[in-house]
């Protein structure tokens, strides 16, 4: 474990395990899908399949596969990160999902029923994540990596939590879960992840 991995969770231990969150949702969402620590049915073969990825990465990967277990999305794109193996992981929590690897065609695609994103920085980042929250149907959800290693991505995150209405976040230092659903109360949870 690199040395700044360990300061980033010792800086955030005092948000383990849903401490301090009130909403039954978001405290389920804490509990049983970002911080789950059983092995799933698929981590052992995903793992054979991708053996170079470890640390952060794998963290990643496996929380993609248990949020798409969770959302049961119609469809799901990747942008910026490795859209083959993102999608395996993706596919292995939800195998109805339909894949694709740019905003439009997805959105597109999914007629109106939940989407799942993966998003890094890159071009066109942001436009992408623009399209998918005008338009994103409730329980969708969006996964934006590398909220506090890349400046525009810093900025698109800080935004995202400011000001943009129907959204819950969660602050995971490596990513930020974005999740739209217009009942619930604007919130940004901080956890350690």
């Amino acid at each position: 474990m690199g040395m700044r991995r360990i300061l980033v969770w010792l800086g955030r231990i005092h948000r383990c395990r849903g401490f301090g969150v009130q909403s039954p949702w978001a405290y389920a969402m804490v509990r049983y899908v970002i911080n789950e620590h059983w092995p799933y049915y698929a981590y052992e073969p995903l793992r054979r399949a991708y053996p170079h990825v470890g640390g952060v990465g794998r963290k990643l990967l496996e929380l993609c596969l248990r949020l798409a277990n969770r959302v049961q999305p119609a469809a799901a794109f990747t942008l910026g990160v490795d859209g083959e193996m993102y999608g395996a992981y993706i596919k292995a929590g939800c195998r109805r999902v339909e894949l694709f690897a740019g905003a439009g065609e997805c959105m597109a695609r999914a007629g109106g029923g939940r989407v799942l994103a993966v998003i890094a920085p890159c071009g066109g980042f942001a436009d992408a994540y623009a399209g998918v929250s005008g338009v994103a149907a409730d329980g969708s959800a969006a996964v934006l990596v590398g909220i506090h290693g890349d400046k525009a991505m810093r900025k698109l995150w800080r935004r995202v939590v400011a000001e943009q209405q129907g959204v819950v976040t969660f602050d995971l230092y490596w990513c930020g879960l974005v999740f739209f659903d217009v009942k619930r109360y604007k919130q940004n949870y901080i956890i350690n992840f």
